[in-house]
């Protein structure tokens, strides 16, 4: 049992030892039929022990190569991008191909990539998987950024009387603004002063 040769599928310069033989008169020759370089899995070889006198024998040994090299990943490069309009996520994403290679071949590429990604950063995990199970992983960012601004809609205008005795009215119910953003209002002021002059 062998591994593969660096970077290849298959094993060369194996040493597959002797065998064992004997001839009540003599041994002439001894062959087998291995290939130069034996592929993953499991390889029959056949010898062939042949005496003085033509007469032939053969035994057959098992060579298993083992594929023991993961394949190699390379993550598209991070993704930067604005949240759809009107909403706090981004969908269709576009993150491009990863870069994969395998001593053998590969078999499959997947992400763990959601359908629609939030506001912020989020890690995309992409992994490649050899036709022996043999597996590797890459990351890629995707980075989404709200560039929507809020809205606002003050509320009616206020007809008040100056409070009793003064110029002025205070403690003036200015009512609620309609406000509205694509991911969340955090906070709505006003500079109104606490009294209001006529």
């Amino acid at each position: 049992t062998v591994n593969t040769d660096d970077g290849s599928c298959e094993a060369s310069g194996v040493a597959l030892g002797d065998p064992v033989t004997d001839d009540n008169c003599d041994v002439d020759i001894i062959d087998n039929d291995a290939p130069t370089a034996f592929s993953v899995g499991e390889n029959m070889v056949t010898w062939t022990v042949i005496d003085v006198h033509g007469n032939a024998t053969t035994a057959t040994q098992t060579v298993v190569v083992v594929d023991n090299e993961n394949p190699i990943i390379t993550g598209p490069d991070d993704v930067e991008l604005s949240a759809d309009p009107g909403e706090c996520e981004a969908t269709s994403v576009d993150l491009g191909v990863p870069v994969t290679d395998d001593n053998c071949s590969v078999d499959q590429t997947t992400n763990d990539a959601p359908s629609a990604f939030p506001v912020g950063s989020t890690t995309v995990i992409w992994t490649v998987t050899d036709t022996h199970g043999h597996s590797a992983t890459a990351s890629q960012n995707v980075i989404v950024t709200d560039d929507e601004d809020p809205t606002i809609t003050a509320p009616d205008d206020v007809t008040v009387s100056a409070d009793a005795g003064m110029c002025e009215a205070a403690s003036v119910n200015l009512g609620d603004p309609t406000t509205d953003d694509n991911c969340a209002v955090d906070a709505t002021t006003n500079d109104a002063p606490a009294t209001l002059d006529r």
